[in-house]
């Protein structure tokens, strides 16, 4: 199986936990919904589709979690009055202008991400995939979770993914909680910080969300763990979202 690997970056990104509302926290790394998502907008599918159509996918990410900051925006509740079709030279400010209404919310956005990602999609749309990223062409524009938040995506090449047998793995990336064991010896000796997090795995036509269970290391370092499910590919050994 082919693997193609691209790192996806950006200044902002705030992927909003399931369950939040406008004003909550984010996921520290994108979830495979918001993932397929982002291919969809490279290709050019409409939105809702890529977690549909592009399914089976095989994605593997693996990164540091970014920094985080509190953010507290303004978000208008109404638009602001219209503009005058005609304006005369002496024209001056109206009084009675509509008031504007409008809120603060709070935004847990991460600073500075960036994220390996591997992925393996359903022909033709993995080889129109490779070809839009090694030209930097995107049909639509890919953000971080909000369309003010855009997204960078550098194709760093494919390599052949080999499924390993079972034994103990130093994985790169994150991976699902029943995937495998942790070994805790080893984990408590190189002092990992390790993460469990629910995130989106899939989601129907209707928008009814699947989600997992999942182990990631704060530094993005290497995580021994017993598994069936281990892939090596090139120097690096991935376990699929």
């Amino acid at each position: 199986m082919e693997l193609m690997n691209f790192r996806l970056s950006g200044r902002f990104a705030h992927f909003l936990r399931a369950g939040a509302s406008a004003s909550g926290l984010s996921y520290p790394v994108p979830p495979r919904t918001v993932i397929m998502g982002i291919l969809g907008a490279v290709l050019g599918i409409p939105k809702d589709e890529p977690q549909i159509v592009l399914e089976p996918a095989n994605i593997a990410i693996s990164g540091r979690l970014p920094k985080t900051h509190w953010h507290r925006a303004k978000l208008r509740k109404d638009p602001p009055a219209s503009l005058p079709r005609v304006v005369r030279k002496t024209q001056k400010l109206e009084i009675n202008t509509t008031p504007e209404k409008a809120t603060l919310i709070f935004q847990e956005w991460l600073f500075n991400p960036s994220y390996t990602i591997w992925v393996s999609i359903p022909e033709p749309y993995y080889a129109e995939l490779k070809r839009r990223l090694k030209k930097r062409q995107w049909h639509f524009t890919p953000f971080l979770g909000l369309s003010e938040m855009l997204a960078d995506i550098e194709y760093l090449g494919t390599n052949e993914g080999v499924r390993l047998p079972k034994d103990t793995y130093d994985t790169n990336s994150v991976f699902q909680q029943k995937a495998g064991v942790l070994e805790m010896n080893q984990a408590f000796e190189k002092e990992l910080a390790l993460h469990s997090l629910q995130m989106p795995r899939s989601v129907t036509p209707d928008r009814v969300f699947s989600h997992c269970a999942y182990f990631l290391e704060r530094d993005g370092r290497l995580v021994p763990v017993e598994t069936d499910k281990a892939y090596k590919v090139g120097d690096k050994i991935v376990m699929f979202l």
